[in-house]
């Protein structure tokens, strides 16, 4: 097999083949007739580490002189290979690249038509998942569990801040171990590290961090991980060293605060040092203290795709775990993959494909156990309805519900009961341990939002007949039915007064409604607001209603739907599609128009535009956005061959509310 880099995209490549070959690409002189070249069948792609295998066939009869190969790599050149026969192992890739091979077979100087197939080599070379460090006087203690069985031990490598990167020392360490102890280091100094497993084909991914051996543990810190305008708190340990004077902290551009407990943002990205200074028993001591800052507290778009298609987020909403340490979301184009953050981090904790059903595309909302930390999606493909642990693993499906095209599933504030609706209209309730099914009921039509309120739940239907329904939570018998004079908007949900005594409900065409949830009635039926399908609804501090409009605009109401303000954001018809505010404790909403602008907007409470601003990715939002800690997140369709992104952006604030009452979006208020 001969290998050609060729400095040209796959697009020009294909343009020279066409110039080359172009009277003679499709047939093959056969003396008295003249017939289609064939290509080659059966193509099929096995991924290995930094390695991908080729394997196809040819009918009887077909004897291709060779084979050609073309694939683009990372840096946008082509490589071109000939190949004899198959299969074909092509090395030296790039772990965790989707790479697509075309493939074509070649009669003399004559090529047939393209075959194309993906694949993603990923490394076999696990890295240490949980590394440890331990400071203590003169040492520092690394702990770990041992990734794999076959690797062949492991490299520690260090050097301390007063040394550069290449007076690094490695030490080696055996196979057989899960500890290691260095010692004779200086104290109050930090030491750079870094760790892999070794294996018989190389090393692991490496480890990284940094650690301050030290006598006392001279300060605190929340985190030494932040984004850009997110506070750190940094304390002084007033406890071992009481009398302590002179203490101060000097942070970048040499800005100085004195005191024992601070808390500072950095309004940089990147590595920043911090000095603390003290004076104890007479004698002043520092300590430098780095901080990781990254731009974003998330931003994350590397979900795995299918084949050429991107991936993205369409319909959905992100929601956090019970602890509010994982943002999770799902993908909705051609493959479904349940994507785990971490919020401290910003990095993947892990990501779920359901591999008895792929390749099947969400459009609907996952929701948090706000109990156990499971979570519940569905996909657009029927039958597929899962469980999955807060680790990423299966627990159970469920096959008994059509396409999720529909509400977000919902959760009991006990965690026992999941509740669901499909695109049909069917609604059950499972046991959220096992997934068995416990009832049963059809509403006739597509899910627009579910509420569980303590041993009743609110199911939200898209029609007018038969829009709200009342069931019995144990057993789904019904209690009432009411209905708006306009269907419920499909994949919305609802706003729930402070008091928990009234629901909003968004209607398609433009038109809102107030329900009784104690009394089972329409206090409101659908007064008109905006001219299109109306989406979920947030209610303020104050009982005042925010709503977003897929005619573009934004409508601040009074608990009694009178219009305080009409905003127009200036993005179009689409802009809220899917939209699901959030809001603070000082009444400021938050929301992202998905239109032609894509703008994101913080309106505060008297319906005035606080902050407006726009990502550098100019992507599209058709869903929700959530809020935690501070932080605004947002995510992105996506297109082409482009994946759409979640962002998580620090704004301050305190959360009052949004998606699914609680941030697990568990839909349960009681």
């Amino acid at each position: 097999m001969r290998k050609i880099i060729i400095g040209m995209t796959l697009a020009a490549l294909s343009m020279a083949a066409v110039a080359c070959w172009q009277q003679e690409i499709d047939t093959l002189d056969m003396g008295d007739k003249r017939v289609s070249r064939h290509q080659v069948t059966d193509l099929t792609a096995v991924a290995g580490d930094e390695e991908v295998t080729l394997s196809w066939t040819l009918p009887d009869g077909w004897t291709p002189s060779g084979f050609l190969i073309t694939y683009m790599n990372p840096d946008q050149t082509t490589t071109k290979l000939e190949a004899a026969a198959s299969p074909v192992v092509i090395k030296d890739l790039v772990n965790d690249y989707n790479y697509t091979f075309n493939v074509q077979a070649v009669y003399g100087d004559a090529p047939s038509g393209v075959v194309s197939v993906g694949a993603k080599p990923v490394t076999t070379r696990i890295a240490i998942s949980d590394l440890t460090v331990e400071e203590a006087d003169k040492t520092l203690t690394f702990s770990w569990t041992k990734p794999a069985d076959n690797l062949t031990g492991y490299k520690l490598g260090f050097y301390s801040e007063k040394q550069s990167a290449s007076d690094a020392q490695t030490v080696t360490i055996g196979a057989d171990k899960t500890t290691y102890k260095l010692t004779g280091l200086e104290n109050d100094v930090n030491y750079f590290y870094s760790m892999v497993a070794v294996y018989p084909n190389g090393d692991s991914m490496p480890v990284s961090g940094k650690a301050m051996p030290m006598s006392g543990r001279a300060f605190f810190l929340s985190s030494d991980k932040a984004a850009i305008g997110q506070p750190v708190n940094f304390k002084f340990n007033t406890t071992d060293y009481p009398t302590a004077t002179k203490v101060f902290w000097v942070f970048p551009g040499n800005i100085e605060k004195e005191g024992t407990d601070i808390d500072y943002a950095f309004a940089s990205a990147g590595e920043q040092n911090v000095v603390l200074h003290a004076t104890i028993d007479g004698k002043e001591k520092t300590w430098t203290i780095t901080i990781t800052v990254r731009q974003w507290v998330i931003h994350y778009n590397e979900a795995p795709q299918n084949g050429t298609n991107y991936s993205g987020y369409k319909g959905s909403c992100p929601v956090f775990s019970p602890d509010g340490k994982t943002v999770y979301n799902i993908t909705f184009n051609k493959k479904t993959t349940l994507v785990a953050l971490s919020v401290e981090t910003g990095e993947v904790k892990w990501l779920f494909e359901d591999k008895d059903n792929e390749n099947q595309g969400s459009y609907n909302m996952c929701t948090v156990n706000p109990v156990t930390g499971d979570i519940v999606y569905g996909t657009q493909t029927a039958g597929s309805f899962v469980c999955v642990t807060a680790t990423g693993e299966k627990k159970w499906s469920y096959k008994g519900l059509g396409s999720m095209q529909s509400a977000a599933p919902a959760i009991s504030k006990d965690g026992k009961t999941v509740f669901a609706v499909d695109a049909t209209g069917k609604a059950v309730a499972l046991n959220a341990a096992t997934g068995d099914e416990i009832w049963s009921v059809a509403l006739g039509n597509k899910g627009g939002g579910i509420l569980v309120n303590g041993n009743e739940v609110l199911f939200g239907v898209q029609n007018t007949t038969k829009t709200l329904s009342f069931l019995n939570a144990a057993t789904g018998a019904e209690i009432a039915t009411l209905a708006c004079t306009a269907a419920m908007t499909d994949i919305a949900g609802f706003g729930v007064s402070a008091d928990k005594k009234f629901a909003y409900v968004p209607h398609t065409g433009g038109g809102v409604s107030k329900v009784d949830l104690e009394n089972h009635t329409l206090v409101i039926n659908t007064t008109p607001i905006g001219t299109n399908n109306m989406y979920e609804p947030v209610v303020g501090p104050n009982g005042n209603v925010f709503i977003g409009s897929k005619d573009g605009h934004m409508y601040l109401l009074t608990p009694e739907l009178a219009i305080v303000k009409d905003i127009d954001s200036g993005n179009g018809t689409n802009a809220f599609n899917y939209s699901h505010p959030a809001v603070d404790t000082d009444g400021n909403f938050y929301i992202t128009a998905g239109g032609q602008k894509n703008q994101n907007f913080i309106i505060a409470p008297d319906g005035s535009v606080k902050d407006q601003w726009q990502y550098e990715e100019a992507d599209k939002q058709m869903g929700g956005n959530n809020y935690l800690d501070g932080v605004f997140y947002s995510a992105y369709i996506g297109a082409t061959s482009a994946n759409g992104y979640i962002i998580g952006q620090y704004v301050g604030g305190v959360r009052y509310g949004g998606h699914g009452w609680d941030i697990c979006g568990s839909c349960a208020i009681n």
